[in-house]
């Protein structure tokens, strides 16, 4: 190459460089301002979810937006709406959870974890479309659940217990068609267990769960009725109402101690210790526990209590010998170690051959 064509080559590519250092840095810049004014429209889409009129009556955006058609479940923290979007006519899942209004540290954490969860993006989780706060006036919440039982055809007469000064976090999501709990006690024969179609099925959880740990965060609730079907064999986790951030110290992740522990049933051995006081010691491997637990569920058909007797040995660190297959049995013993350090990862496991 003769000398002029190297210089001209060298300048070519500096000014290449200086072109992609000129975008690069106006990209920062419109990252920055696309996040500005995401976070004041959200602030402001906040504000005006529940407003009053100048004559002073009261608007709810759930009331205003959607038309409820059925409860999908209710529990301590809140309740899940079926309900259609009048405006796009389409049906979705709005949890409702429920926040002590004196509890203003309650809130903002409630909406940190809604807002770190809206941001994942993976096939095998439940979708967040939006999420608004309502702040209705004392007493004006009950007359409206009243009104919604009534017209759906209810015979409950309260839909959840609450203040009546209470406020409430409002959460848009996918809807699914029925959950793997439903799934597991309409299908008792063991010829509804294939064991290649329970791997696929454990795979999707796998990998839903291994997207939530790669971002930082424990489920620490999964469990059937946290599995919903998309489709015939199309899986997507649910129900992060208690997730928390991982964290880490250097390379090595911290246990972490916290409150409102999940559903015991499924409870790894350091989660169940404390349950009793409503307290528990968690890391990512506490979700591989919950995860091999549903896996030997998925393998054989138990009754209630031959299921309560085989997870409570998995918990003692007694491995359980009911799978006619041995692999099976192995690799569920590696997910169930009472040692947490000692349990696969969830991107292990994906690698296993077990898996493959």
């Amino acid at each position: 190459m003769s000398a002029d064509a190297l210089r001209n080559l060298e300048e070519e590519n500096k000014l290449l460089r200086e072109s992609l250092a000129r975008v690069t840095k106006e990209k920062r810049k419109g990252d920055a301002e696309i996040d500005r004014l995401s976070n004041a429209l959200s602030a402001t889409q906040l504000q005006l979810s529940s407003v009053a009129d100048s004559q002073g009556q009261y608007f709810s955006k759930f009331a205003k937006e959607f038309t409820v058609s059925g409860i999908l479940g209710t529990g301590g923290g809140g309740c899940v709406f079926e309900a259609e979007n009048k405006l796009d006519e389409w049906k979705y899942a709005v949890k409702r959870i429920i926040v002590d209004p004196k509890a203003g540290k309650t809130k903002m954490k409630t909406l940190r974890e809604v807002r770190a969860m809206a941001k994942l993006d993976h096939p095998h989780i439940i979708r967040y479309n939006s999420t608004w706060i309502e702040e209705p006036p004392e007493e004006w919440q009950e007359k409206a659940d009243n009104t919604t039982l009534q017209k759906i055809g209810s015979r409950k007469r309260q839909l959840v217990n609450y203040e009546s000064d209470s406020v409430f976090i409002y959460i848009q999501m996918q809807l699914c068609n029925f959950s793997l709990t439903e799934w597991l006690s309409r299908n008792k024969e063991k010829e509804s267990r294939e064991l290649g179609r329970m791997k696929k099925w454990f795979k999707q959880m796998a990998s839903a769960v291994d997207y939530i740990h790669e971002n930082k965060l424990i489920h620490r609730d999964l469990k059937p009725c946290n599995i919903l079907f998309a489709s015939k064999d199309h899986l997507k986790i649910c129900d992060m109402g208690i997730v928390i951030e991982q964290q880490v110290d250097g390379e090595v992740e911290k246990t972490m101690t916290r409150t409102g522990s999940g559903t015991e049933e499924y409870m790894s051995p350091e989660q169940r210790a404390l349950a009793s006081f409503n307290i528990s010691h968690v890391t990512s491997a506490s979700d591989v526990f919950s995860l091999g637990l549903i896996l030997a569920e998925l393998c054989v058909v138990m009754t209630y209590d031959e299921k309560v007797r085989i997870f409570d040995n998995y918990r003692r660190g007694k491995p359980s010998f009911v799978f006619e297959n041995a692999n099976t049995v192995e690799f569920i013993g590696k997910l169930t170690v009472l040692e947490k350090r000692d349990r696969l990862t969830c991107k292990k496991m994906l690698d296993e051959m077990y898996l493959s």
